[in-house]
């Protein structure tokens, strides 16, 4: 797919409601081309041996979860699509990934990046309370006591759920290493990922808000 056409599916995503099952279908579509068309650009290529390909691969998903909840902000009138697309990657999210990968990132870097992808959720923006809806939510999904997590699973992998995915991810495994031990392409788990984000949204929310946490993290 060449850089016209990801910008007519682009604008045509755009057209689909927020929150709306066709726009999430038109999103997956979208990220997908935009992973497979070899458009993206490569930011510091020879730079960071040995480690760049998971610095680029973490920052790529990145950026796809922050299309998925912004491209909204997307204006055509300002710049051609993939020319937004590559200066997000290039300008902010390769130089968000580097600390990630090469050791520099912290436990309340993963638990900001995991919190700020769940729109919707009103968290005070203090450090410790980002860290305790953070503990409460991954300490929920592990326990999983509605059994919700496990049964949501990516279509064609009934035995690759949301639980294992997330675990995973917010253990600081690289997108790049989740796919290759679970053999699944990085775009479809991140797809993937992302809609399940906004589907439990108001489970996480009210979890957040409610007493159900106090008696799970008691367990």
């Amino acid at each position: 797919m060449n850089e016209q056409q990801l910008q007519e599916l682009a604008l045509q995503v755009q057209k689909h409601p927020l929150g709306t099952t066709a726009r999430r279908i038109s999103l997956s579509k979208l990220i997908d081309a935009i992973y497979c068309s070899g458009k993206l650009c490569h930011p510091y290529k020879g730079q960071f041996a040995g480690v760049y390909e998971q610095i680029y691969q973490e920052a790529v998903q990145d950026l796809f979860l922050y299309i998925c909840k912004n491209l909204h902000k997307y204006d055509p009138e300002r710049a051609s699509f993939m020319t937004w697309v590559n200066m997000l990657l290039s300008k902010r999210f390769f130089k968000e990934a580097i600390p990630k990968i090469i050791g520099n990132a912290n436990e309340t870097n993963v638990e900001s990046s995991v919190l700020e992808n769940m729109e919707g959720l009103a968290f005070d923006e203090n450090e410790d309370n980002y860290i305790s809806a953070f503990k409460k939510i991954r300490r929920y999904i592990e326990v999983d006591p509605k059994g919700i997590f496990k049964q949501a699973h990516i279509k064609k992998y009934p035995k690759v759920n949301f639980q294992e995915i997330a675990v995973k991810r917010w253990s600081g495994i690289s997108w790049k290493d989740i796919s290759e031990e679970l053999n699944i392409p990085v775009a479809t788990l991140s797809s993937f990922y992302q809609r399940s984000l906004e589907k439990f949204r108001d489970e996480f929310r009210n979890l957040c808000d409610g007493e159900d946490l106090q008696q799970i993290a008691s367990k």
